[in-house]
């Protein structure tokens, strides 16, 4: 379903906007300054309705300048996270007026719906927390998945991919001018580096993009993929994040122990360590040292971990089954308290812990098997190498779960939209590569039936 309006179409209705403006400005000017607003916003609409690339780009530089972090850090509220956690719903309603839906089933966005209803009708949350709160919530979890209901042009999806390799390079370089005018420091108070985020949502937006990166590498080993994929390693090691970097490593191992000769072979693995991984370790040796420096240091500390993981391990003792509803996880943890307050955190980090208080120890792994299922499902349709890419990406991505909030920070945003964009593209080029075979066995069969009669007219006479 594609319902773009034609060119003739376009130009009457710019002229008979433009007519209409001006004879507003002439009638009603006080009530037509008061319109601009609301005019500047519908044409902003209709031109990402006419170009949806542009929402891709949305999608990548609302990640990488870290608008909800900025605007809660300056403004000291959280509408910021709640405006760049609705990005992914806009997005989504155009491409679906735009494109219709997708035939894929969402099973994530599914299941975190009903867990969202059984939480307002039945669970204990539905009795203390408002409607607001359930609703942010409920925003906060979907909409990483939403794009899953999304059909776009294969050229839409590959910017996403391409611009979720990009998003902690962004970061890195927009710090730098926002240090110089006094506005943000791309180091927190113990050194680690964050751009415009903090370090270990810049290390989380760093693991995606080693995965975009790997990605896009195998399709065609272009070599600017790994100068990429070698700055958002050297980003991630300046964060000095320990699990997100064991995660690389997980996702790095797999792929390269796991890939065939049809997708990477045995001459393309030996150029790689010998012109790659080896010239890599010495250029990144001082972001190594820096990284290392910490996790020596820090080998024994969980930052935080082990005060706040008995919150919700009491919690899930008291309800383990089906919990006590969505966003549940946030009233555990009292953040006035003088411990927390210190800790400058009352997160989990650790979903499988957050998700079971939230849905109990049932709703919780009815989360993850509901991602596993539509990564694999997804990705069984995908090219042999896509293919490897992903479900690697999906073993990293739940290692990393254990151990950070994976799944309700913004950094979900980029990493399950990225899944979303590489399934999809990877099906669209598989159905392509199949429809081209197709073509190829009956123009052949053409060719042999014309041949064929012509030799039985040649034996005739």
């Amino acid at each position: 379903m594609n319902i773009a309006l034609s060119p003739a179409t376009q130009r009457m209705m710019a002229l008979l906007g433009a007519a209409t403006l001006l004879l507003g400005a002439v009638l009603m000017p006080m009530k037509m300054m008061l319109l601009v607003p609301a005019l500047v916003l519908g044409l902003l609409l209709l031109a990402l309705y006419q170009f949806p690339r542009a929402l891709a780009v949305l999608l990548v530089m609302t990640c990488a300048l870290a608008l909800d972090f900025q605007m809660d850090v300056t403004l000291n509220t959280g509408i910021g996270a709640v405006l760049v956690k609705s990005v992914p719903f806009g997005i989504a309603a155009v491409l679906l007026l735009r494109y219709g839906p997708s035939r894929e089933i969402n099973w994530p966005f599914l299941t975190f719906t009903a867990i969202a209803g059984l939480s307002l009708a039945i669970l204990p949350i539905g009795h203390v927390a408002t409607n607001e709160d359930m609703l942010r919530s409920y925003i906060g979890s979907a909409a990483p998945f939403v794009l899953g209901f999304a059909v776009a042009p294969r050229r839409f999806w590959t910017l996403l991919i391409r611009g979720a390799a990009l998003v902690p390079i962004i970061s890195a370089v927009c710090s730098v001018p926002a240090m110089a005018i006094g506005f943000w420091t791309p180091f927190d108070i113990g050194g680690r580096f964050q751009g415009m985020h903090s370090p270990p949502f810049l290390a989380g937006f760093c693991v995606t993009a080693i995965f975009a990166c790997l990605l896009e590498y195998l399709r065609g080993f272009r070599a600017l993929w790994l100068v990429v994929a070698g700055l958002d390693l050297a980003i991630l090691m300046l964060t000095q994040a320990r699990a997100p970097l064991i995660s690389v490593l997980l996702f790095l191992g797999l792929v390269f122990l796991l890939s065939g000769r049809e997708i990477m072979p045995l001459r393309r693995k030996v150029d790689l360590v010998m012109g790659g991984v080896l010239p890599g370790l010495i250029l990144l040796s001082p972001a190594i040292w820096y990284a290392m420096n910490r996790i020596r240091d820090m080998a024994n500390d969980m930052s935080g971990r082990d005060i706040i993981w008995p919150y919700f391990l009491d919690a899930i003792e008291a309800r383990p089954l089906f919990g006590f509803g969505l966003g549940a996880g946030k009233l555990i943890v009292n953040p006035e308290d003088p411990t927390i307050r210190l800790l400058g955190s009352s997160a989990a980090h650790n979903e499988y812990l957050r998700l079971s208080v939230d849905a109990g120890i049932l709703g919780c792994a009815a989360i993850f098997l509901s991602i596993a299922a539509w990564v694999w499902i997804g990705s069984r349709r995908c090219p042999s190498s896509d293919r490897l890419v992903l479900r690697a990406a999906l073993a990293a991505a739940l290692l990393h779960s254990g151990f950070d909030n994976t799944l309700i920070a913004s950094t979900a945003l980029m990493q399950f939209s990225f899944f979303a964009a590489a399934m999809a593209r990877g099906q669209a080029d598989l159905r392509e590569t199949s429809s081209r075979r197709s073509r190829r066995r009956h123009e052949s069969r053409l060719e042999e039936g014309a041949m064929s009669a012509v030799l039985a007219r040649q034996g005739r006479w």
